[in-house]
C-alpha cells in the first residue's frame, strides 16, 4: 500500500471471499428518503422519534401521505422510541438519482449531514402519475439504483461511514416472467424489499428498516424469536401473502429479495432470508451490518494512535511488545463491544513493516461471526423402541 498523505487519517479496506478461507458504536440508525408532496420538505432533513413528533414537523397523513406511511410502518414496527431521520425528494427524483454518489440533494445529503451516524437507508418513491416504469416486474429504476447505490457505498466505506441500503422493490408488471434477480446485480451493500401492506406494488421499507434497528446488528431480520411483524396484511404486487404458492416465496428468496412470508402454525408475517443483491460473504443483511460495525469499532479503536509512536528492533521491525499491545487494544474493544454478536475476532499486525522511511502501518482484523439456522430439517418417524 502507498504511503498515505493529507491529513492523518485511519483506513480500512475491506475484505470479501474470507468466509471459504474461515478467517460505544450504535448498531442501527435508519434513514428514509422518499418522495415528498410539500415544496418545504423537499431537501429538508428532519430527525424524528416518534410518529407523534415526525407529525409535529409536517409529515402528516394529509400533508405528506406517501413518507407519513413509511414513518408510521417504522414505529409500528419499532414499538418505541426511536431516531429516525427523513429526507423529501420531489417525485422527478429517481431512485437512481437519489443513490447517486454525486447528487448532492440525495442520499449522500443525509449520510453527509448525519455524519455517517445513519447507517441503513430506506430508498423509496412514489413517482408521478405519467412516469414510465418500463416493461419488466419490477420497476426498471430498481436495477439502476443497485448500481448507483453500489458505488455511493464504496465510498462511504473508504471514509469509514459504511452504510447499507434497502430499495423499494417496486412492482411494475407481476405478470412478467422471468422476473428480475437482484442477486446477478453483485452488490451486497443494498437489499430490495419486496412487497408491503397495500395492493398497488409498493413494498413497506419502513417495516423492514423498523425490524433492522429494533434489534442488534447481528439480530435476522426474520428471527422467529421475536415474533411476527407489526403488520396484518401483505401483499406482492396485487396478491396477497397468503394466497402465493410457497414454492414461488422460495423462488423470491433465491432471486435475492427481502419479502414477507408465513410460517407453519403461526398466525402472521415474518421477513424470509434477508438477502442482499449478490452472492459474496456479505449476502445476507446481517454480515454487512456486522461488518460496517467491526470497521466503526476498529477504526474508532485506532483513531487514538494517530501519529503516536511505538518502538522499532535494531532489523527496523516493528517492537514485539508494542505490537502486541496494539493487537491487544484493539482486540478487546472488538470482543467488548460486539459480545454476543460475533463468535470471535482477532487482530494481527505484522511487526515487520517499516515506520521509520514510511508511516503506514497495517492492521489485519478477522471477524468469525455467528451461525444462523435458516434451514432445520427433522428425521421423523415411528418406532417400536426409544
Amino acid at each position: 500500500m502507498a504511503q498515505g498523505t493529507g491529513t492523518p487519517s485511519v483506513t480500512a479496506n475491506v475484505t470479501n471471499g474470507n468466509l471459504q478461507r474461515q478467517v460505544q458504536i450504535t448498531d442501527g440508525v435508519a434513514g428514509i428518503v422518499g418522495t415528498a408532496k410539500v415544496s418545504g420538505n423537499i431537501g429538508r432533513i428532519a430527525t424524528v422519534y416518534s410518529l407523534t413528533d415526525a407529525e409535529t414537523k409536517g409529515y402528516t397523513a394529509t400533508a405528506e401521505p406517501y413518507l407519513h406511511r413509511h414513518i408510521l410502518e417504522f414505529f409500528n414496527e419499532v414499538g418505541g422510541s426511536m431516531e429516525l431521520w427523513i429526507l423529501g425528494t420531489e417525485d422527478t427524483m429517481s431512485m437512481e438519482s437519489a443513490c447517486t454518489s454525486t447528487n448532492a440533494n440525495g442520499v449522500k445529503k443525509m449520510l453527509t449531514v448525519s455524519k455517517g451516524r445513519v447507517n441503513l437507508v430506506g430508498v423509496c418513491r412514489n413517482p408521478a402519475v405519467a412516469y414510465n416504469a418500463g416493461a419488466g416486474f419490477l420497476d426498471q429504476d430498481v436495477a439502476k439504483a443497485l448500481i448507483t447505490s453500489k458505488v455511493l457505498a464504496l465510498h462511504q466505506q473508504s471514509i469509514n461511514r459504511p452504510v447499507r441500503f434497502i430499495i423499494e422493490g417496486r412492482v411494475n408488471d407481476e405478470d412478467v416472467t422471468p422476473i428480475y434477480q437482484p442477486v446477478t446485480a453483485e452488490n451486497t451493500f443494498s437489499g430490495v424489499a419486496l412487497g408491503g401492506t397495500l395492493n398497488d406494488g409498493s413494498a413497506s421499507v419502513g417495516v423492514a428498516l423498523g425490524r433492522a434497528v429494533k434489534y442488534p446488528a447481528h439480530v435476522k431480520l426474520g428471527d422467529g424469536l421475536n415474533g411476527v411483524l407489526s403488520i396484518t396484511s401483505a401483499f406482492i404486487g396485487s396478491r396477497a401473502i397468503d394466497e402465493i404458492d410457497p414454492v414461488e416465496l422460495d423462488n423470491f428468496t433465491n432471486a435475492g429479495y427481502i419479502h414477507y412470508h408465513t410460517r407453519e402454525g403461526v398466525s402472521g408475517y415474518f421477513f424470509s432470508v434477508d438477502k442482499m443483491a449478490g452472492n459474496d460473504d456479505f449476502k445476507i443483511l446481517v454480515h454487512g451490518r456486522l461488518i460496517d460495525k467491526a470497521q466503526r469499532v476498529a477504526t474508532s479503536s485506532t483513531t487514538p494512535f494517530l501519529e503516536s509512536n511505538v518502538r522499532m528492533t535494531k532489523e527496523g521491525k516493528i517492537n514485539d511488545a508494542d505490537a502486541v499491545y496494539l493487537e491487544q487494544t484493539i482486540k478487546q474493544q472488538l470482543l467488548s463491544q460486539m459480545a454476543g454478536q460475533i463468535s470471535d475476532a482477532d487482530v494481527i499486525i505484522n511487526p515487520d513493516q517499516d515506520l521509520i522511511n514510511g508511516s503506514t502501518l497495517r492492521e489485519q482484523i478477522k471477524i468469525i461471526p455467528l451461525g444462523y439456522m435458516t434451514w432445520i430439517i427433522i428425521d421423523l418417524g415411528l418406532t417400536k423402541t426409544i
